[in-house]
């Protein structure tokens, strides 16, 4: 069981996340990097219950889902030493967008949020991640996971909402900067209102 955000908790998420951007955003790229890998390590200790969530969600098999916490675990160590690189470049700059909404697919529960939820958080984003409604408790894992190591619960919210204007607001809001939005053209249109 869980609820569904509301217009007021949907308000007080975008809020929170502007505020929260700006401290995570200064952190050095390697600090975020270091609870990144701290994640890998979590998502594989609670690879059984992810699993276990996909099994009762998505009706995926133990082959099915397995798979999907390994790609979930290689997005947490890709994206922990993807800033490397900008060291090499003294003429490039980098700064975070701000607040990056993440609204996955349901088909894919834990790889494709995870992916987008730890890009945005290693660029230095605050995230509100916005599970499939199909999908709640595989989001849900995910989060738990990302706080347990390390994530702020203020950088990374979990605000699932329905796909009507209550979700539509995260994404059209002036405050989210960004949307990873992974699904069909009808949610998209949905959203786009």
């Amino acid at each position: 069981r869980y609820r569904l955000a509301r217009q007021e908790r949907v308000e007080r998420a975008l809020a929170t996340a502007v505020v929260a951007q700006k401290a995570w955003g200064s952190r050095p790229a390697g600090a975020r990097g270091a609870i990144l890998l701290a994640a890998a390590d979590e998502l594989a200790r609670r690879r059984s219950d992810l699993v276990g969530a996909m099994m009762r969600e998505g009706a995926k098999t133990p082959g099915e889902g397995d798979p999907e916490v390994s790609e979930a675990i290689d997005f947490a160590r890709y994206y922990a030493h993807s800033l490397d690189l900008l060291k090499d470049q003294p003429d490039v700059s980098f700064a975070p967008l701000g607040v990056v909404v993440v609204t996955p697919p349901w088909n894919f529960p834990l790889s494709i949020p995870a992916g987008g939820v730890l890009a945005g958080l290693m660029a230095g984003n605050a995230v509100i991640f916005k599970p499939a409604p199909e999908a709640v408790l595989v989001g849900w894992q995910i989060a738990q996971a990302l706080w347990a190591a390390g994530v702020p619960t203020d950088v990374l919210q979990f605000v699932p909402a329905p796909d009507n204007e209550v979700g539509r607001q995260l994404i059209v809001d002036e405050r989210t900067a960004a949307v990873i939005l992974t699904g069909s053209i009808e949610t998209a249109r949905l959203f786009q209102g």
